[in-house]
C-alpha cells in the first residue's frame, strides 16, 4: 500500500505556521498552472486536487493528470497578503469569502488535512466530487480513518448510490466522497 507522503508533500499535512491559513481560490479561464507560477516566488504552498485519467491517444493507452475539481485551488498564506495579491491579479481568480466579514474565509487545518488526504491518496482514482457543501451529506456519524491510505482523514459515512462512502468536506467549498472503507479502519468521533 502506497504511503501518502510519497504522493503529497508532508508539509501540506502539517498544521499551519503562525499567521498562515488555507484559503480556497476559484481560478478563472483555466489558469491554475499560471496562478501557481505567480504564487511560487512568494514561497506559499498551494494545493490542486488532481487525479489520473486513462485516455487513448493514437491507439495507445496513456495516463494524464487532470484537475479533480476544475478551477479550484488552495493556498496557505497570510490573509492580508492574499488580499493584496488579489488586487494585482483580480482577473485571474476570486477567493471564497467569509459571509460576515467579506474577507478571505480561512479553512480549518483539520478540514484541509482530511481533504488533502482523501483527494491525494491513490491519485484520486476512487474520489467523486459532489460540488459545494450540501447539508444532506452531513447527517451520518462522524468518523476518523485509522488505517490504510486514508489514515487520519475525518468525515462522515453515507450511502450514496447504494455504496457506503467516506464523505469529506471543506465547508462551503467542496464535498468529495471516496469508496467504501472497511469498518475495522474506522473509529467514531463524538
Amino acid at each position: 500500500m502506497e504511503d501518502i507522503s510519497s504522493i503529497v508533500s508532508p508539509n501540506l499535512l502539517e498544521p499551519s505556521p503562525e499567521g498562515l491559513h488555507w484559503y480556497a481560490l476559484k481560478v478563472f479561464f483555466n489558469r491554475v498552472i499560471y496562478l501557481q507560477s505567480l504564487l511560487a516566488p512568494a514561497g506559499y504552498e498551494t494545493y490542486v486536487p488532481l487525479h489520473t485519467v486513462e485516455q487513448f491517444d493514437k491507439g495507445q493507452l496513456i495516463y494524464v493528470e487532470k484537475q479533480l475539481i476544475p478551477s479550484l485551488m488552495f493556498v496557505r498564506c497570510p490573509e492580508q497578503w492574499l488580499i493584496d495579491f488579489k488586487r494585482d491579479h483580480n482577473e485571474d481568480f476570486m477567493y471564497y469569502t467569509d459571509p460576515d466579514t467579506r474577507k478571505p474565509g480561512p479553512i480549518r487545518d483539520e478540514e484541509m488535512r482530511s481533504f488533502i488526504l482523501v483527494t491525494s491518496a491513490d491519485a484520486g482514482r476512487n474520489v467523486k466530487y459532489f460540488g459545494a457543501d450540501a447539508p444532506e451529506y452531513h447527517t451520518g456519524d462522524r468518523v476518523r480513518v485509522t488505517g490504510g491510505i486514508y489514515k487520519g482523514a475525518e468525515g462522515y459515512i453515507k450511502r450514496i448510490k447504494k455504496d457506503r462512502k467516506l464523505v469529506v468536506s471543506v465547508t462551503g467549498i467542496a464535498v468529495v466522497a471516496v469508496s467504501y472503507i472497511h469498518p475495522s479502519y474506522l473509529e467514531k468521533i463524538d
